[in-house]
């Protein structure tokens, strides 16, 4: 026998929970997006600069502020991974359709991607203080600004899955109770 649509639902999340999972999504990715979009053009910047001394020291700053963002995308992705995500799954596995898992390994490669390019940054940052070669400066440079057009790519592939899905719970959400 088939359940309802309530009844999903009250096993998957209650209305007010994942509205404020969903605007905490929208807001955290706001944030990210914008912190991402202020570090890639500082690493552009960085990668046109004349002076390798200069451009190793503003490399060295960023290293910090990547640092930073990255704990903040962590502590993003294990809240998604803790609280949004089962949501999502125990509302949409218990309906008939595609299951949602693979586009969250997809999410879940891009993010592993992101942290590959990040590693190589720092590697390469670590590198420009050791050998003060304007290539490490070059290379640094260029892996964080993959990193973070990965990460901003991951943001809205993210967006592309779970905005949908939510359109979708929030309209049986409207038609419960209207």
């Amino acid at each position: 026998m088939q359940q309802s649509t309530v009844e999903i639902f009250e096993q998957s999340a209650r209305p007010t929970q994942f509205m404020e999972a969903i605007e905490r999504l929208k807001e955290e990715h706001n944030e990210l997006r914008a912190r991402l979009s202020d570090i890639r053009g500082q690493g552009e910047r960085v990668s046109r600069l004349r002076s390798s001394r200069e451009a190793e020291v503003k490399l060295k700053e960023l290293r910090d502020s990547v640092g930073l963002l990255m704990e903040s995308l962590d502590a993003h992705a294990s809240w998604e991974e803790r609280e949004l995500f089962p949501m999502l799954t125990r509302y949409f596995n218990k309906m008939q359709g595609p299951s949602i898992m693979p586009s969250i390994w997809v999410m879940e490669k891009d993010h592993e991607l992101a942290h590959m390019f990040v590693q190589s940054f720092y590697e390469a940052v670590d590198g420009c203080v050791e050998e003060s070669e304007n290539i490490h400066v070059k290379t640094a440079a260029s892996h964080l600004i993959q990193a973070c057009m990965i990460l901003s790519e991951h943001l809205n592939l993210e967006e592309e899955v779970v905005y949908p899905m939510a359109d979708q719970i929030l309209t049986d959400i409207d038609s419960l109770f209207s």
